[in-house]
């Protein structure tokens, strides 16, 4: 007869090995460092950009900062353009050239020779039809100037939102509109992410896939046919180096906590079912086109909330078995 014990161990193994299988695959898809594509030229000029936004937010920020990290970004971006893919309206190389302008601004600004740097950039923005000095900067890879009190308000109608917020498994049959969708995604948007990078994605079922992503969830069983809509959210590895292995779902989890919320802001109920780690989700990745760069995070079934509806009353842990002080 075979034991508890053996069927645990078995388990175990088994679970280790899709592990290290799902890890050989995703150091794959990462590639070579020493060969940057059109994502990783991205992915490296946002980490440039994020940190001149930084340090312009720091007090006492050395005036000559930066000189370096301009070099980089302006061959970064030099590289992309050449790319025959690239795409000069992207986020990525708007963002990293609005960075690079505010640094130049900010020498020029200060007295600092700019002469290194600047032919290149105009050049570059004539290229790329960037259009310099017409951007306002403060509005994309600039800082604004904030105050104490506008961040330090407890805010109680936020307090009772997000204490509102329960797992719906029974919804209305009307769909959602794609507008109102369009208005969640935005807002989920405001989700923080390592240096900016925003790996996350949404991907929002249609009749056909709504099938198959309910058969391929987990946990759904005896509700399956109460939820009609679904939202399947990954993040993009391509965003991370390998020393920053399994930061994607970190991120991805940041931003789903922000989807459910912004959902619940405009009155959809939601319940957020886990992934598996290792199950490459082959028919729900078809059905919804998710790129093979990309990992699943979770997905999520959506909809409005019936009139009236039962939810289990589940109590969360009290504060003194989760808050840790140390001296």
């Amino acid at each position: 007869m075979v034991k508890v014990k053996d069927l645990w161990a078995v388990k175990l193994i088994y679970n280790r090995l899709r592990r290290a299988l799902l890890a050989s695959r995703i150091n794959r898809l990462l590639g070579n460092e020493d060969q940057k594509n059109l994502n990783t030229l991205y992915r490296d000029a946002l980490l440039i950009a994020h940190s001149f936004e930084k340090a312009l937010c720091i007090e006492g920020c050395r005036d000559d900062f930066g000189t370096q990290k301009a070099d980089r970004l302006l061959d970064y971006l030099t590289f992309a353009a050449k790319d025959p893919s690239f795409d000069n309206h992207s986020y990525a190389f708007t963002e990293s050239m609005a960075a690079l302008e505010n640094w130049l601004v900010r020498r020029a600004q200060l007295g600092l020779d700019c002469s290194k740097w600047q032919p290149g950039f105009e050049s570059l923005a004539e290229q790329t039809s960037y259009e310099v000095g017409l951007i306002d900067l403060s509005d994309r890879a600039g800082i604004v100037s904030d105050s104490f009190a506008s961040v330090s308000d407890c805010d109680k109608n936020a307090i009772n939102f997000i204490n509102g917020r329960h797992s719906v498994r029974s919804f209305d049959s009307a769909p959602v509109p794609q507008e109102t969708l369009t208005q969640v995604v935005e807002l989920a948007q405001s989700a923080p992410s390592a240096c900016n990078r925003q790996p996350s994605r949404v991907y929002f079922s249609g009749p056909k896939s709504a099938q198959v992503i309910s058969a391929a969830v987990r946990g759904n069983k005896g509700f399956e046919q109460s939820i009609f809509q679904w939202a399947v959210i990954t993040a993009d590895t391509s965003l991370f180096s390998c020393a920053e292995y399994d930061q994607w779902f970190i991120n991805g989890g940041i931003y789903l906590q922000s989807f459910v919320l912004a959902l619940k802001a405009y009155g959809i109920g939601s319940c957020i079912f886990q992934w598996v780690v290792g199950d490459s989700g082959k028919e729900m990745r078809s059905s919804l086109g998710i790129s093979a760069n990309e990992v699943i995070i979770a997905v999520v079934g959506f909809g409005y909330p019936k009139e009236t509806f039962a939810r289990p009353v589940a109590r969360r842990m009290p504060v003194s078995e989760v808050a840790c002080w140390a001296d």
